[in-house]
């Protein structure tokens, strides 16, 4: 989940520095006041720069910058444990790990290791821990360098059910019912990394306690339940992780994880844009997907675009025909309300991919930009693979949308064409702690070849 990143250098006058906030928190400008923190942070996101130093800049300042990071020293409990991987070695890499070269981590030791990075590939080490009762398993990582640690199932690819924010020690905890399950340590960013620099180093705890893990009743698509016209409370904190992946048009800068989902049917009672959110007092990093079905196509999709972490999109959609909901959060779940309404005045425009208003030649360019690929907004002809077929129906459909046609929408979900505000916001590589790990259904536990991950 991580291409490569884009190198930009940065030049702040003093004066310039002096007026800026510091790097740890959001400004309402761009850059920071320490301009080695802000080359550190916008070699790798331009946007916090060029356009504003925002809540995701100040928390990929807290891993990349000395100065942010955690005022506590972050020294290691003694070691109990080493890992008996050599330094610099790769040898559980694949997925499944051979049963012999998975160590076991035991409750209440602390295990020290080191891991290693280049721009293309990254150590990635695994730990089994067997649980005989469900229970609440929390594992403690204190790294001075960019390593997060995440929770998953033994499958493979595997499902994430719990991962480290930022911080140290950083805590990933989930409560689970009994059987093995796999602890995943690695780096969050590619980039050079020797496993002999005190950044590399790493200690970690399982500890575990009582808990009682509850099912939902929408946990599985399968078992969606109606959502309405207006607000629809949810509680998401006891739901697992769908293995269906997001396909890769989702990705709007912080990877495709989505943990904790549930999933809702919703039956427009009119045809046209309608816009479903999760805005309101939402206490957690939510995710939205729109599908036509259950192992379907993703009609639209959106993380992050209402102020906080919540999300939201919007999709046109026809009347009498059911499409599925899936609302998730990035390794953490919790109690919230789904907001789902027409957008007054909208009719159908299908062919308007980049959300201008009109069926033209920007629209042509956009479906080209998805040729071949898999269903999703540019498949017009609801064929599966976006073709030939498809070109056909825009230049059936060129000129004005209907009147009362939005002259954009929030997410058209087709991948570089949302001139929005966010629109320069390049990929995040710090923000996205599953880089190198499954999103639930793909092959983000790979040690190369993902882009920066927040699972």
């Amino acid at each position: 989940m991580r291409p490569t990143a884009f190198a930009v250098c940065v030049f702040l006058t003093a004066s310039a520095a002096m007026a800026q906030g510091p790097c740890c928190l959001p400004s309402g400008s761009a850059g920071c006041a320490d301009a080695a923190c802000a080359e550190s942070v916008c070699t790798f996101d331009p946007y916090c720069c060029s356009t504003l130093w925002d809540e995701r800049c100040a928390s990929e300042a807290s891993v990349l910058c000395v100065a942010c990071r955690p005022p506590e020293s972050c020294d290691p409990p003694p070691a109990d444990m080493q890992e008996w991987e050599p330094c610099g070695s790769q040898l559980d890499a694949a997925c499944p790990v051979p049963e012999p070269l998975l160590m076991t981590l035991s409750t209440g030791s602390v295990l020290h290791g080191t891991v290693w990075a280049t721009d293309t590939e990254r150590d990635v080490d695994w730990f089994v821990v067997e649980l005989q009762q469900p229970a609440m398993l929390a594992v403690d990582c204190w790294s001075a360098g960019p390593i997060g640690v995440a929770i998953v199932d033994a499958a493979c690819p595997p499902a994430v059910h719990a991962e480290s924010p930022d911080g140290c020690p950083a805590r990933a905890q989930a409560c689970l019912p009994a059987g093995s399950w796999r602890v995943v340590v690695r780096p969050l960013l590619f980039e050079p990394l020797s496993c002999h620099e005190p950044q590399a180093a790493y200690a970690i705890r399982a500890t575990v306690s009582s808990c009682q893990p509850h099912g939902l009743i929408n946990d599985a698509c399968t078992g969606a339940i109606p959502a309405v016209t207006g607000p629809n409370a949810f509680d998401t904190t006891h739901a697992t992780a769908d293995p269906q992946p997001l396909p890769g048009w989702c990705d709007e800068g912080a990877g495709l994880a989505i943990t904790h989902d549930a999933w809702f049917e919703f039956t427009p009672l009119q045809s046209g844009l309608h816009r479903l959110d999760t805005c309101t007092e939402i206490p957690f990093d939510t995710r939205l997907a729109v599908l036509d079905g259950c192992g379907g196509s993703v009609l639209a999709c959106s993380d992050d675009h209402c102020t906080g972490d919540g999300a939201e999109l919007e999709v046109m959609l026809q009347e009498g025909v059911p499409v599925l909901v899936r609302l998730g959060g990035w390794g953490h779940g919790g109690a919230g309300v789904l907001h789902v309404e027409p957008v007054a005045g909208t009719a159908p425009c299908p062919g308007d991919l980049d959300g201008n208003g009109m069926v033209d030649a920007g629209d042509i360019g956009s479906l080209l930009l998805l040729f071949a690929s898999a269903g999703g907004p540019a498949d017009l002809d609801q064929s599966g693979t976006v073709d030939a077929g498809d070109i056909g129906l825009l230049l059936l459909w060129m000129g004005p949308c209907p009147a009362g046609m939005p002259v954009s929408g929030l997410d058209s979900g087709v991948p570089g064409l949302d001139w929005s505000a966010d629109a320069d916001h390049l990929p995040h590589p710090v923000r996205d702690p599953s880089a190198g790990l499954p999103r639930p259904g793909t092959d983000r536990l790979l040690p190369s070849g993902t882009k920066h991950s927040r699972m």
